[in-house]
């Protein structure tokens, strides 16, 4: 007997393909940033904690415990970490798509302005001259002795700091990097998306009128559509006793 014909297996609807494959890598990438900046302000945090026990002295006393309860300590701690792995895992999918539905608010729209890279690439350049204004405007009104205030900070710092501390300000100065660069994209992506829900919206507006006008043009005589064509186009409908092509193709056109 011949094989039936095999069938493509059935699967449940993604709620990220509504998104195209930059949408869901760009939601990736920031949400991947996110992790690792969080993961290593962890790191800062153990490895802080690893020297202050080791400068008081309490570390020598835990490793002088029994090897049963050293252990259990390590493999609780492991366990947790791993626990956080698994409720970061479960929530991926779930993350990604509210970060999908943050930066890309309007998928219809975008749908049907596909090919808007020259507005996007204009907004861009206007957030970023905005970013670019303020900060000059602001360091321009800022005192010199702030200036000689963080420089003598950060000396201070890198005296006292410790190597877990350092661990922890990288991670926060990362943090704040990706919130920087996160915000700017929701700015951009919603700026673009605002001016293109204009642009639907006056297409709506002119698709409204044009059938009320169509409308309007069906309920009239032959004298009164020959009017209106003068009015619109400033042409005669009737030359030499004929209705001219123009005239014809005109009617055609509003489905007269």
């Amino acid at each position: 007997m011949p094989r039936a014909p095999r069938s493509a297996p059935s699967r449940k609807k993604d709620p990220l393909d509504e998104y195209s494959t930059w949408d869901v890598r760009t939601a990736r990438t920031f949400y991947y940033a996110f992790i690792l900046a969080i993961a290593i302000f962890f790191l800062g945090m153990w490895v802080t904690l690893i020297i202050l026990l080791s400068q008081s002295g309490s570390l020598n006393v835990f490793f002088s415990q029994a090897p049963s309860f050293i252990a259990a300590v390590i493999g609780g701690i492991f366990t947790g970490h791993a626990v956080l792995l698994v409720i970061f895992y479960a929530l991926f999918r779930g993350g990604i798509y509210k970060l999908c539905r943050m930066l890309f608010p309007d998928r219809k729209i975008a749908k049907k302005y596909e090919d808007y890279n020259v507005l996007r690439w204009l907004f861009a350049a206007v957030i970023l001259g905005t970013y670019f204004t303020l900060t000059m405007v602001i360091v321009f009104f800022l005192p010199p002795e702030f200036y000689s205030w963080v420089w003598n900070l950060w000396l201070g710092w890198a005296v006292t700091f410790s190597v877990g501390i350092w661990i922890i300000w990288f991670a926060a100065m990362m943090l704040l990097v990706i919130l920087f660069f996160f915000i700017v994209f929701v700015l951009w992506s919603h700026g673009v998306y605002a001016v293109l829900k204009r642009a639907k919206k006056i297409e709506e507006e002119i698709e409204i009128d044009e059938e009320i006008k169509t409308e309007e043009l069906k309920g009239m005589s032959e004298a009164e559509l020959h009017k209106a064509y003068k009015k619109m186009t400033g042409k005669n409908a009737v030359y030499r006793g004929k209705e001219t092509k123009a005239y014809i193709a005109w009617k055609k056109s509003n489905n007269v």
